[in-house]
């Protein structure tokens, strides 16, 4: 995360109370048995999930359905598989612990079929349970809707991720429950590590770039070559005073702003390379500021070399922490910016004089028609 989460981000009460279910059901499916109500908890949201089961003929199982497949599988586990299994739920309930000695392997005692009946009940459990009207009553009304606003308000309105985008536009003259709202990214990918599908730690709104075009299904904790790796834990770790941009090759047609880390702690190092690779951090950075003089010329736009100094100082300044939360690239901008003060500004308005004579010609030349 380019910045962590603000310490009183709140929980979402409904991925609380499914956590909940999932730990209270599999303590209560130890023993084995027959499928029943009282292998679900007993308020509100226990019997929402008990009442939503298909109808006869119906092609999609529901999520009573869910609970027995799985149900059904855990019974050819053994006892001993049973209780370990809810032991290793139970047990890895704080994701900061997670986050410091990731375990990968952590349900690899479990059958294929199990894992599998596991994976179904957790995706069905966040994508459509968490919206029946029993388990939004049972977790004191608060719909997502809600909490994105709540988290928003705390966190500001650009990701936390990445320092990039609007988490979600927000529109004037329309109700909080009917605001847009952001996506929310699994840190724990619920295909690889399903217990945490519902988590409330683990369930964290980001923009749409970083969680649909560049994180998608990446695993945190696994690079690409199969090896493990560490990750910044979104609740206590950030990026931004650890990192700085870089003008390169001052002298070419085309200088190039370059993102690096500001440390050589192997396991930070690791951490940085983790969120760079799964949010792809260096590439959208160097690809927006691919061009440092139409930088200059859109955000300055001087008329002489004084002007260029002087707009280049004024946007190299610190940016107040509030501006962070509210205005995309913000951060990024400023670190451009104190690079570009950092070396020498006369290549830069070299440049800029040459692309304003083109501009001039080329709007002459439009005026006359020739």
């Amino acid at each position: 995360m380019l910045f962590k989460l603000e310490p009183n981000s709140p929980k979402f009460e409904v991925f609380v109370k499914l956590n909940e279910e999932l730990l209270h059901f599999l303590e209560h499916a130890i023993a084995g048995g027959n499928f029943k109500r009282s292998l679900l908890t007993s308020g509100d949201v226990g019997q929402a999930c008990w009442n939503n089961f298909k109808a006869p003929r119906a092609k999609n199982d529901l999520t009573r359905d869910k609970f027995k497949k799985l149900f059904v599988e855990l019974k050819k586990e053994t006892q001993n598989n049973r209780q370990r299994l809810f032991d290793t739920v139970e047990s890895h309930q704080d994701l900061s612990a997670f986050f410091t000695a990731p375990n990968r392997t952590l349900l690899s005692f479990l059958s294929t079929n199990t894992f599998n009946a596991l994976k179904a009940l957790m995706t069905h459990l966040y994508c459509s349970t968490k919206d029946l009207t029993g388990v939004i009553a049972g977790s004191n009304g608060q719909c997502i809707n809600t909490h994105f606003n709540n988290f928003r308000q705390e966190n500001g309105l650009v990701c936390r991720a990445c320092g990039m985008e609007q988490l979600a536009p927000f529109r004037a003259n329309v109700e909080n429950e009917n605001q847009w709202r952001a996506d929310y990214d699994h840190q724990l990918c619920k295909s690889k590590y399903p217990i945490y599908a519902v988590h409330p730690d683990n369930l964290i709104p980001l923009c749409r770039v970083c969680n649909q075009d560049a994180k998608k299904a990446k695993d945190l904790f696994e690079c690409s070559n199969g090896l493990s790796r560490f990750a910044l834990n979104p609740s206590t770790e950030e990026a931004h005073n650890i990192l700085y941009i870089e003008i390169e090759e001052l002298l070419d047609p085309e200088p190039k702003a370059v993102l690096k880390w500001n440390t050589r702690d192997a396991v930070t190092l690791d951490k940085l390379n983790t969120w760079e690779d799964v949010y792809e951090i260096r590439n959208r950075v160097e690809g927006k500021y691919i061009s440092i003089v139409n930088l200059i010329q859109d955000e300055i736009n001087p008329s002489n070399v004084q002007e260029l100094d002087v707009g280049v100082q004024s946007k190299a300044r610190p940016v107040n922490a509030n501006t962070l939360k509210r205005k995309e690239w913000a951060f990024w901008e400023q670190k451009v910016f104190s690079a570009i003060n950092a070396v020498d500004k006369s290549a830069f308005w070299a440049q800029l004089e040459f692309s304003n004579e083109q501009g001039e010609e080329g709007g002459e030349y439009i005026i006359q028609g020739d």
